[in-house]
């Protein structure tokens, strides 16, 4: 689905004032299944609509809301069209209340999104693993609070969130957890373009069956923003984390993670019109069926305006995987490894056209591949996508 923002308020119900727009993509995909053999292409049509909408509670608080939905219609493989696979929700959708109390400000949110994981996902049945997850349909909730408190040069913040994973299929009722986290630290101003500080964290997750391990862990580490020069700016920011797993988890994963995470990326504008920018990271992320998935990253992506109509955009990542650990059982029983090590590279281009002041038109092409020292794990996919955006 294309991605839409607002762009300004084009109607209002009551104190709210709201900015619609709506799509429809047709996409072609040679390989819907994520598959190494046997792969499925199809044609899928995607209407979908967002919406913006703030109300003006007081002269200092505000209710936000933004939804970004749509819906998949399968032109080859219609059984797909089911409650796993026709519904979009975009991870910006979100419900957000801020309010000014003197110096802190506090915002209260819940940020939805539904996704159709097929490129990475496990399923389990009973106990035996399979290689077909175009079932994974999963909800991604997050609610919380953040505060920050603005003191002179040094702000100080806190926040506090709830993030529950729900599949839409039994199959992968293992993978629906909670996860609770707090976050808080310090910002310094130094300068007017640089700012430096410190960000701890500690959570708690917890699986809903004995498949995956519960697990606590905590980071900390430093962070700075730093404006060089009009057209260039860089952000880094990095952090120890530990994790300490239970073992009572059937996927057989007694390991317990530690190191360094984080990011670093360098934004430059070339000119008023071209922009890029490179992004290295490494992170932890929950396994399938581990209990760690460590993943270094490379992304470099660039924007250039071509001129009033014409907008060329695009990106190229690499990133290298590996799981911490685990095991099930096959199809027919035997014990297999779970723990996945894998080398994926793609590229991304598109090209939005202005066709007038409210309707964009678009043209994009994704390619992507990947190696897994997993049976059936390896694929390469070819996607493109046209689009039509109409704001209303």
């Amino acid at each position: 689905m294309s991605n839409a923002q607002a762009q300004n308020e084009n109607f209002k119900i009551g104190g709210f004032l709201f900015d619609l727009a709506a799509t429809f993509d047709i996409t072609y995909n040679d390989n819907i299944n994520y598959a190494e053999y046997n792969p499925i292409w199809d044609v899928i049509l995607q209407p979908g609509i967002f919406l913006n909408g703030r109300y003006q509670v007081s002269e200092l608080n505000t209710l936000s809301v933004t939804v970004g939905a749509g819906y998949q219609k399968y032109i080859r493989n219609p059984e797909l069209d089911s409650i796993n696979n026709f519904l979009t929700l975009t991870p910006n959708t979100e419900l957000a209340f801020t309010v000014f109390v003197d110096d802190v400000t506090f915002e209260i949110y819940d940020r939805l999104s539904y996704t159709v994981d097929a490129a990475d996902a496990f399923a389990l049945n009973g106990n035996s693993v399979s290689n077909n997850p175009l079932d994974y349909g999963r909800f991604y909730n997050v609610a919380g609070v953040d505060a920050d408190w603005e003191l002179n040069d040094v702000i100080l913040f806190a926040g506090f969130s709830r993030a529950d994973v729900i599949p839409t299929s039994s199959i992968f009722d293992y993978t629906q957890r909670h996860e609770y986290q707090l976050t808080g630290g310090p910002r310094f101003i130094v300068e007017d373009n640089l700012t430096v500080g410190v960000t701890a964290t500690g959570s708690r997750n917890v699986y809903e069956e004995g498949v995956n391990n519960n697990s606590w862990s905590w980071s900390i580490g430093p962070m700075a923003i730093w404006q060089a020069t009009e057209s260039l700016s860089f952000a880094a920011n990095a952090a120890y984390q530990q994790f300490y797993f239970d073992t009572g988890g059937t996927i057989n994963d007694s390991s317990q993670p530690q190191g360094i995470i984080g990011s670093a990326t360098v934004s430059h504008r070339i000119s008023s019109v071209y922009e890029h920018s490179l992004t290295v990271g490494h992170s932890f992320n929950y396994g399938y069926l581990s209990n760690i998935d460590s993943v270094f990253s490379v992304v470099y992506a660039f924007n250039w305006r071509m001129n009033s109509r014409l907008n060329p955009r695009g990106q190229i990542f690499y990133e290298l995987g590996a799981d911490s650990g685990g095991s099930g059982l096959n199809a027919a029983g035997m014990p297999v490894s779970t723990a996945e090590d894998y080398g994926r590279y793609g590229i991304g281009v598109g090209l939005d056209y202005t066709l007038s002041s409210k309707l964009t038109a678009s043209l994009d092409y994704a390619f992507s591949h990947k190696d897994s020292n997993l049976f059936n794990r390896s694929y390469t996919s070819n996607i493109v996508t046209l689009g039509l955006r109409y704001d209303f």
